[in-house]
């Protein structure tokens, strides 16, 4: 009983529904979009106006139905209803009228031509993977949302729905390529209201190492407020030439860390994501843009490992930050050293953890606060008699030139605190970060 009501509950809406406005199939089936899965909206709104054809002509012929109702309802039904009018001896209506809601003759040829656009910006873009928008609040959606409270409806579905699903799924009957709801290469907005397909391609983010062969090399472009370099070179002008390959308009490193510019990066390398924002082609392979990268300066190196996703980013450059990492310092200090004196310096600073506030030579950019970091280890190596070279193992974030001058004090326990005379480091190298 109760499936009975809901079945004529949902032809009498369906019958109101086009004795006052022309409907497309889409439109039509998306007000009753929650009813029956596994059927497009095109699908459910024909069904539905099969079925409204059928039962106003029951009633005509049975004089339930006055004519004008008849031919109200079969104009807005459109060309399936041609048949039955003839059959009747009424005058054939006219092509169906444009719907109320969508504004088009019919929205599913609509959603074809919009799909067809989009494969050509796919194509141009060299694009694997996509991903279909619809811009919000449209004249289309308010619409549907005062017809369907107009008619009591309680079961439809959202336009915006609609076109994202089933655009989607005439582009990839056009063309080889999915959908990826999480990295597509390109997101593909339709502004209904004003007929239009915009593209928003995604940044490429690539994952690898450098190593930092020289010194006075900034991480990033440092321009002084002449618009004149302070140094010489940087690793993200090195990278720029990456971006050129795939038209980027900008080319972003995002770092696990930072080195100072006087300071090389040996060793293992370190970890980095390169952005390239908003390329003009996918079209690329990774040794390419490595032999690109690497034809810039002797001084810089790298490796390209994979493409990556934005969420790795903050891996990189935050979790990543506190691993652990080596450094090799040469040091002077104002005394002769021995080579037991050295050893106990090992022995104290195994796993000692240092407190640091702010380096004076940081202060005027960062807050003064104090960090607590681990030294895990210290090998030493006399070079003379007052100068030794140190490598140093420890907590990533720990200021290791400061950790050998002490910093006036700021940095407690030092090299200088626990050998009790001045030491200094002339010449600082990452040698190691460790993932």
């Amino acid at each position: 009983m109760e499936t009975r009501i809901a079945n004529r509950d949902v032809l009498s809406k369906a019958i109101t529904l086009l004795l006052k406005y022309p409907l497309c199939e889409n439109c039509l089936g998306r007000l009753f979009g929650g009813l029956g899965r596994g059927l497009s909206n095109y699908e459910r709104g024909r069904a539905l106006k099969i079925v409204v054809l059928m039962d106003i002509y029951r009633r005509f012929i049975e004089g339930s139905m006055n004519k004008e109702e008849f031919i109200t309802i079969a104009s807005n039904i459109g060309s399936i209803a041609k048949q039955s009018v003839l059959e009747l001896g009424f005058p054939v209506p006219k092509d169906q009228s444009r719907c109320i809601i969508c504004g088009f003759s019919s929205l599913e040829e609509k959603l074809v031509e919009w799909a067809q656009r989009m494969v050509k910006y796919i194509k141009e873009y060299n694009a694997r993977s996509f991903l279909v928008g619809v811009v919000k609040g449209s004249s289309i959606e308010k619409r549907e949302e005062e017809l369907a409270r107009e008619i009591e409806l309680k079961y439809y579905e959202n336009i915006r729905n609609e076109v994202k699903r089933e655009v989607g799924k005439k582009v990839q009957e056009l063309i080889d390529i999915k959908p990826n709801f999480t990295r597509p290469d390109v997101v593909l907005i339709v502004d209904i209201d004003n007929d239009a397909i915009t593209v928003k391609p995604m940044p490429i983010y690539i994952k690898g190492r450098y190593w930092k062969l020289g010194r006075r090399i900034s991480q990033a472009k440092w321009i002084l407020w002449n618009g004149s370099k302070k140094y010489p070179l940087s690793i993200e002008e090195v990278l720029e030439p990456m971006g050129e390959i795939v038209g980027a308009k900008e080319v972003i490193l995002h770092a696990s860390g930072r080195e100072d510019v006087d300071v090389r990066m040996l060793g293992t390398g370190r970890p980095f994501i390169v952005e390239l924002k908003e390329p003009k082609t996918y079209n690329f392979d990774l040794k390419t843009l490595e032999e690109k990268a690497n034809s810039v300066s002797r001084y810089v190196h790298f490796t390209l490992e994979c493409e990556t996703s934005r969420k790795d980013i903050r891996l990189i450059k935050i979790e990543r930050a506190r691993k652990t990492k080596v450094y090799k310092a040469l040091i002077v200090v104002e005394k002769d050293l021995s080579e037991d004196e050295l050893k106990r310096l090992e022995e104290y600073f195994r796993g000692r953890v240092i407190r640091q506030r702010t380096p004076r030579r940081v202060l005027h950019r960062r807050p003064d606060v104090e960090r607590h970091r681990k030294v895990y280890n210290v090998k030493t190596r006399l070079i003379t008699s007052n100068v030794f070279e140190a490598l140093i193992e420890c907590e990533g974030g720990l200021y290791v030139k400061e950790l050998v001058s002490g910093d006036n004090g700021r940095t407690k326990p030092s090299f200088t605190e626990y050998l009790g005379a001045q030491a200094v480091c002339i010449e600082l190298d990452v040698v190691a970060v460790y993932q």
